[in-house]
């Protein structure tokens, strides 16, 4: 997790909308982090902590929507293909998919069936880690159509107390985070 200066500074460009998109939720606006500082920030940090996995990593996957912002800085960076793990319905021509339940509803993301090659090694990348529901089914989706491997998830907003980063965990991929927020 982003440490000191860099942390406040990240979370300084991050808004919070309470009771958005339904009552109870504090939605975490990361795309208030697409200008230059904020962005450079948010991706250098993920850069510094996923470059150690650099010569492993064949693809890197972005998540539907906002990852698909740092997910493509860190693929141009890393000069690696950029995969889109994209809503129902997004992507043209055949898809692997899965349904998975939010913290607000139920959804169903897809990969490009061509996107992938059995046996690759790919990073995850989104904007948020909250219960882990889309996440899981991206990882899930990756090991099963493909064999591939999960070098790591990374994410520029981590929501520990709804268990996300916990259930990555327990399949022994690396969750990388920049900031936190506990009770939200």
């Amino acid at each position: 997790m982003a440490k000191g200066k860099n942390r406040k500074l990240i979370k300084d460009y991050i808004k919070t909308y309470p009771d958005w998109p339904v009552k109870g939720v504090d939605f975490k606006d990361t795309s208030s982090l697409c200008n230059g500082p904020g962005l450079r920030l948010a991706q250098n940090y993920l850069y510094d902590r996923l470059l150690k996995y650099k010569h492993k990593i064949d693809r890197v996957v972005a998540v539907d929507a906002r990852g698909f912002i740092f997910g493509g800085v860190l693929a141009h960076r890393f000069d690696k293909p950029l995969v889109l793990a994209r809503k129902k319905g997004k992507l043209p021509g055949a898809t692997h998919g899965q349904e998975f339940k939010l913290e607000y509803g139920s959804a169903t993301i897809e990969i490009q069936a061509d996107a992938i090659h059995d046996g690759e090694n790919v990073i995850i990348i989104d904007d948020l880690l909250a219960t882990g529901g889309t996440a899981l089914s991206v990882i899930n989706i990756i090991q099963r159509e493909w064999k591939a491997n999960v070098l790591a998830f990374g994410c520029v907003v981590n929501l520990p107390e709804l268990k996300g980063e916990s259930l990555i965990s327990q399949l022994d991929i690396p969750v990388i985070k920049a900031v936190e927020y506990k009770g939200s």
